[in-house]
């Protein structure tokens, strides 16, 4: 990877001329338009809650021909009919494409899932969309074809843009066979070997699938591959009240403000794939039973669907942490003018490899409030797609 950083300034040059909104244009939604069926994506996820806020993003700004379900947080099987629910059987949203959802990669030997305990509990979740669906539906079946089906999905297509918010154990299978088409790669995370500024540590999506992580490092080597990740600010790492220069999701960007009179104003809207998305997010259904804590008893809070995403509910709940990892991944697919290349100035020799969020004001409060807003923004352009 030693020659990354020559390779950034240059793709970087050559994505400025070929997308818009890179270089000079207004940081808006409104700066994109929906691109037509002969320039696609993939969303190649593991179905977790930060998924869930990703691909309506995606949605309502590209074409989306496949979102493929890779093993990770959630089962490729389990997270394909969730995934399905979620963007193809919206009650009041007719008329638009039914999105292609392909069962992709998983390993062959289940990991021990010792290092991450909290992973059951947002299983349970996700496999019934966060409490969108009133119980877990059947899991669709294993596609040992799934490469073929990526590759016949694409094939109307001239190019292609792939987004990885999971592992790579999907990726790794399917992206030779649409080598030739592959525009761009976002991958939400820092490569293997990145000391500039987690030295030793992996995201979730290359650690759990490692030896799919090894393999895809070398494959992405031959494609237009960017890295996204948001700071890592020490005094944010799992607080239960994040300060507001963290960068974790809030139910603001959900609820919008609520004023003084007890009206909500701004938030995703109550209709289509918006409202879909909220009602998965705040329906506050109870946590399924055999995933309760004991230790989160009695501290006043009922498990629900808050627990997988909302800072306070999360740290009251199973644990682990919830920040905008994969929507910021898509925000920079949708937008790359709002990031720079990251150089840790305590760390200079280490390089660059990796994008982070370019600060607004040299503050982090107001590049937190900026993501959110235009969170929000994206998820309500999804009304059609």
């Amino acid at each position: 990877m030693a020659k990354d950083l020559a390779v950034f300034a240059v793709r970087l040059v050559i994505l400025g001329s070929l997308t818009p909104g890179l270089v000079g244009a207004q940081s808006l939604p409104g700066a994109l338009t929906s691109q037509g069926s002969d320039q696609c994506v993939i969303v190649d996820n593991d179905f977790d809650i930060d998924d869930m806020q990703a691909i309506p993003l995606v949605l309502g700004a590209k074409h989306v021909a496949a979102i493929v379900q890779s093993e990770g947080y959630t089962l490729p099987e389990q997270a394909a009919p969730a995934v399905n629910a979620l963007v193809n059987q919206i009650p009041d949203q007719q008329g638009n494409r039914h999105i292609p959802i392909i069962v992709g990669g998983r390993q062959d030997q289940r990991p021990d899932l010792k290092p991450w305990p909290w992973l059951p509990f947002f299983r349970s979740m996700m496999n019934v969309a966060n409490g969108l669906l009133p119980s877990v539906p059947k899991p669709w079946p294993h596609e040992p074809a799934y490469p073929e089906h990526v590759a016949r999905a694409v094939d109307h297509c001239k190019s292609v843009e792939v987004l990885i918010i999971g592992t790579y154990s999907s990726f790794r299978n399917y992206a030779p066979m649409i080598a030739q088409k592959i525009s761009r790669v976002v991958i939400m995370g820092q490569p293997i070997g990145d000391e500039s500024s987690t030295p030793g540590r992996e995201s979730f999506n290359c650690s759990y699938d490692f030896e799919a992580c090894k393999s895809a490092m070398t494959l992405l080597a031959s494609f237009n591959a960017f890295f996204v990740d948001i700071p890592r600010l020490q005094d944010c790492r799992d607080t239960p009240i994040p300060a507001s220069h963290c960068y974790n999701p809030s139910l603001g960007m959900v609820l919008g403000e609520q004023k003084a009179d007890g009206r909500w104003v701004g938030g995703l809207f109550n209709h289509g794939l918006p409202g879909q998305l909220k009602r998965a997010l705040v329906n506050r259904r109870p946590c399924a039973s055999d995933f309760s804590d004991p230790k989160a008893k009695g501290k006043g809070r009922q498990c629900s669907s808050l627990s997988t995403w909302v800072p306070t509910e999360v740290a009251a709940g199973q644990g682990g942490e919830m920040l905008l990892w994969d929507q910021t991944a898509a925000l920079f697919l949708l937008d790359p003018s709002l990031f720079s290349l990251y150089a840790n100035p305590a760390n200079p020799s280490a390089g660059a490899k990796y994008y982070e969020p370019t600060l607004v004001n040299g503050s982090h409060e107001q590049t937190v409030q900026r993501l959110r807003s235009l969170w929000t923004r994206y998820a309500n352009r999804s009304l059609t797609f």
